[in-house]
């Protein structure tokens, strides 16, 4: 998997370089570019603002043109909020995850008192645009890299979702047929199904809503005493 590089185009402030390094932290991003920066990467501010990430300001890479910062990229994306006039195709961050794939990409950001001009975006290749309030839409450089690692790390690393199960594991085929015996045993003893053609049915749909909740061998075992508590 070839990951993002992150290039900060004269990055001003010690305290945003060290929020990038953090949010980079959160991403698993470890390569920076710093160009022509006006802030020291061994800044102290810089530091604490990356809270235990400051590896990645220790090995950042300082360039000083920002053609020769992306001479050996594929793909650059430049961040800019508004649209400018120059022809370039723009995406969100969303739409942007899957041009990256299987390239190396650099995800350019610029001063944060300006942001980058014309002449920067004329090396991007393409253009990532934030959908934030039209009212009120510049963003920090380290808030910015968070939304767009975000969708990276979503599409390219991270779980869409799981199950948390504690000490326990999902009940095996076995257990689980040994629960059903006991079950339908069970039932048959209080005659739980009153008219016999439609036990089958019947068993049929239990079955299967106990297969859909994908039981544990905690809920199991619950569920055996559930049962010998009524039984008793």
């Amino acid at each position: 998997m070839i990951k993002p590089i992150i290039l900060l185009h004269q990055v001003q402030l010690a305290e945003n370089l060290g929020a990038v390094a953090r949010a980079m932290g959160n991403f698993g991003i470890t390569q920076l570019r710093l160009i022509q920066p006006k802030c020291d990467p061994d800044d102290s501010k810089a530091i604490a603002m990356a809270v235990g990430n400051e590896r990645v300001l220790e090995e950042a890479s300082i360039y000083q043109s920002l053609e020769h910062a992306v001479g050996d990229l594929e793909i650059v994306f430049a961040t800019t909020a508004a649209e400018r006039e120059l022809i370039k195709e723009y995406h969100t961050p969303k739409t942007a995850v899957p041009l990256m794939n299987g390239k190396k990409v650099g995800l350019l950001f610029g001063p944060e008192r300006t942001g980058l001009s014309n002449e920067d975006l004329s090396v991007a290749t393409h253009i990532i645009t934030i959908p934030v309030n039209p009212d009120f839409s510049s963003l920090n450089i380290a808030q910015a890299a968070v939304v767009i690692l975000y969708e990276w790390y979503q599409s390219h690393v991270a779980q869409e979702s799981w199950l948390h199960m504690g000490n326990t594991k999902p009940v095996n085929q076995k257990e689980l047929h040994h629960f059903f015996q006991s079950l339908e045993t069970e039932l048959d003893l209080v005659n739980f199904w009153r008219v016999p053609h439609k036990k089958e049915k019947m068993w049929q749909n239990i079955r299967a809503a106990f297969l859909r909740m994908q039981p544990t061998e905690q809920e199991i075992r619950t569920l055996y005493g559930a049962i010998q508590a009524i039984k008793k």
